[in-house]
């Protein structure tokens, strides 16, 4: 008798070949820690495949805080075909860190996300729940208004501009749809858009109708000088106060009876952010606008000062800003230097000298005092900028007189709500503006983000979709704000997105409600590493979109602009 047969009559025998073919099973279905995804790129982003080994703190990371987090995720994604069975494999699990270390081995491919450069550093910043002041009703004090949706708000698909200077549109809720002409419903409008720019998760521009044309929604100039036909949620006592929240796109609202309510963002007027900070605004809006620049504060004496916890990058305008503020002689502008190999892409690779820079000179001007010079408006806003957080590097602008398109009244056309009058211009140039929604009053919860899920504290973060999909698991590896600079390194989940979070090695990280959040938001501004956790499916797909490659290059127009093909999450071109 052939040896083989016999050894598998001795397994037999034994019960041991159920056991052993149970085991390969398993084996197959559970991969190594090796086990490596295929790579692929985006026009945004690069996703080099990595062991879980090779991800820092991994191992140490108390996973079971994380827990949370997945639940939610599940909650939004579990429908989806890529993430039913890992769902309820999930829903499974005892929830020790052990078994939830088997549970992304088993379901996840380890990405680390690079700029399309290859570049692995980026920027990851903070952001919380501040509190406010409000009432229900309007009064001398209370003036400001938390706006919910707009009646008159619309949106429309970019891809109508491709139609010409007119297009047949039927309106459905709030969207503006393309029609054939004589469609029921149907009319022919005039596209005056100008240089709007469309939402980048779903391609769609904000917009409003003045008769037969469509124009850009209204800028936050506008909004102020005569109120919306919109519901207002709460009234508040501090216009700047208002704009934090608007930054921050969620936080709480202290009524005069001691209740709570939580209001969350819902929408935004299609506008670009562009902070402008001038000597009368609050502490805290000076203190994150600087922030972007890597200074900070001092604790005792309000002079500025090279903040310590932010990595040391060689930037001649800094040097000049601090020198200036600090009533020195500005030094002399250094000859250029290449910047450091682990500089974020989102930071200039070799600094100008500040007399060559109009936006630093503003920014100079405006915090001392002076009338600032205006720069050139951009277009658009730049691809680093964020709403959730001020961006990596600001763009001035001076108030514009009269927006482009406007006639110079914005009060002649505006539709009057019967919520009262305008709370008037509360000298904030930025023309972006957000718009809330009520989530309830105050539990234990975390506000709700973009993915519709509540967000966990120091576990959820805002990225930029084209490059992370919502709801995925991302690890990070940054500095502590708590630990004096430690290191933080664990797993988060991409849960909420910021108007102003923009690039692949990009995330705002939600820190929770109140001034301790507060303060460590404030303290994260820092370069990380993020590495992907892309369920198997999902990365075969974008791997095959990625299409092959030609000397290991392939060409940005041949790439899609999102990871995921998602309706619900990324929008392609």
């Amino acid at each position: 008798m052939d040896r083989r047969v016999r050894q598998r009559r001795h397994w037999l025998l034994h019960g041991l070949l159920p056991a052993l073919l149970a085991a390969a099973a398993s084996a197959d279905e559970v991969p190594a820690a090796d086990t490596l995804g295929p790579a692929f790129a985006t026009r945004n982003a690069a996703f080099l495949p990595v062991s879980y080994a090779q991800l820092p703190g991994w191992d140490s990371d108390a996973l079971h805080e994380s827990a949370n987090g997945m639940r939610a995720s599940c909650q939004a994604l579990q429908r989806k075909p890529a993430w039913a069975g890992i769902c309820a494999d999930f829903d499974a699990l005892d929830g020790s860190d052990a078994a939830l270390r088997g549970f992304f081995l088993r379901n996840f491919y380890a990405y680390q996300i690079m700029s399309p450069a290859r570049q692995p550093d980026g920027l990851i910043t903070g952001y919380f729940e501040p509190l406010l002041d409000g009432r229900r009703q309007r009064d001398d004090r209370f003036r400001h208004p938390v706006y919910g949706l707009p009646r008159d708000l619309l949106t429309l698909d970019a891809a109508a501009r491709g139609q010409g200077a007119s297009a047949w549109l039927v309106r459905q809720g709030n969207r503006l749809l393309p029609a054939e002409p004589g469609t029921s419903g149907a009319a022919q409008y005039t596209l005056a858009l100008d240089d709007a720019r469309p939402n980048i998760r779903d391609k769609r521009l904000r917009v409003r109708l003045d008769g037969t044309t469509v124009r850009p929604y209204w800028t936050r100039q506008e909004i102020e000088q005569q109120a919306l036909d919109a519901p207002v949620l709460a009234w508040v006592d501090d216009a700047r106060r208002l704009y934090s929240l608007q930054i921050q796109g969620s936080g709480k609202i202290e009524l005069e009876d001691g209740s709570l309510i939580r209001v969350s963002y819902l929408e935004q007027n299609g506008q670009p952010f562009l902070p402008n900070v001038t000597r009368s605004a609050d502490a805290g809006l000076v203190l994150q606008a600087i922030k972007t620049r890597g200074l900070r504060v001092g604790a005792a004496s309000g002079a500025l000062a090279p903040d310590p916890t932010v990595p040391a990058v060689v930037n001649d305008e800094v040097a000049q800003l601090i020198a200036r503020l600090s009533g020195q002689a500005p030094p002399p502008a250094a000859a250029k230097r290449p910047a450091a190999t682990t500089t974020p892409a989102s930071m200039p690779a070799r600094p100008r000298p500040v007399s060559a820079n109009a936006n630093v000179q503003a920014l100079i001007a405006a915090l001392m005092g002076d009338a600032p010079a205006a720069p050139a408006r951009p277009a658009a806003p730049a691809p680093a900028q964020s709403q959730k957080q001020p961006p990596a590097s600001l763009a001035l602008v001076a108030p514009a007189s009269a927006p482009a398109g406007s006639s110079g009244s914005a009060s002649a056309s505006r539709p009057v709500a019967d919520s009262g009058a305008s709370s008037g211009s509360s000298g904030i140039p930025d023309p972006s503006y957000v718009f809330f929604r009520n989530t309830g009053g105050d539990g234990p919860q975390g506000p709700v983000g973009a993915l519709g899920v509540p967000l966990s504290a120091g576990r959820s973060l805002a990225v930029d979709p084209r490059s992370i999909p919502l709801g995925s698991p991302v690890f990070i590896s940054t500095r502590d704000p708590a630990r004096r600079g430690g290191p933080l390194q664990r797993l988060m989940f991409a849960q909420d997105t910021g108007g102003a979070i923009r690039g692949s090695v990009r995330a705002d990280l939600f820190w929770g409600f109140g001034d301790s959040a507060g303060q460590l938001a404030l303290a994260t501004n820092d370069r990380a590493q993020m590495w992907l956790l892309l369920p198997h499916a999902q990365a075969q797909a974008a791997a095959a979109a990625s299409g092959p490659a030609t000397r290991g290059l392939r060409s940005a127009a041949t790439l899609r602009d999102c990871v995921v093909d998602d309706p619900d999450l990324c929008v392609e071109d």
